[in-house]
């Protein structure tokens, strides 16, 4: 999809109601009561930054730019004392099924989004331009989240 045709779509997704995508060991939650998926075909309309602090495993705080949290846009996190126990995440804004979707990734599927960006910059790719499977891999007590190109083979 070219880029001057994706400014429309990223412009619907940011006034829509946000979804958040859960990662779980055995696959993607899209909806709570809904059986897991272990694959999504997925068009992705943006990655950046983002950091969330976590207690007793809750979001306490969230910023979806890694400067400004949500729920305080005055504060800045660089001059947060709980700063370092925040998580940085990959933020991905995507459509799954026609819907939109927030998906926060940290630690080993956050590399792997970014190396697999670099693979398609490196073929002439915007990661915005093609559709992507992502698979969860089983790793015990968490998921583990794989890019692939859908039909074009592995960048």
């Amino acid at each position: 999809m070219p880029q001057a045709d994706i400014q429309p779509l990223r412009e619907i997704l940011h006034a829509a109601c946000k979804r958040y995508l859960t990662v779980r060991p055995h696959g993607f939650e899209l909806q709570p009561d809904a059986p897991l998926r272990a694959t999504l075909e997925a068009r992705i309309l943006s990655l950046g930054a983002a950091r969330t602090l976590y207690q007793q495993r809750q979001p306490r705080c969230r910023s979806l730019d890694g400067i400004t949290p949500l729920d305080e846009p005055n504060r800045r996190c660089a001059d947060c004392r709980l700063r370092a126990q925040c998580t940085a995440q990959l933020r991905l804004d995507l459509f799954v099924d026609a819907q939109p979707f927030r998906l926060l990734l940290a630690y080993t599927s956050a590399k792997n989004a970014l190396l697999y960006d670099t693979r398609l910059r490196q073929r002439g790719l915007a990661i915005e331009d093609p559709l992507h499977r992502l698979t969860v891999i089983h790793r015990g007590t968490w998921g583990e989240v794989r890019f692939r190109l859908v039909g074009n083979g592995e960048p």
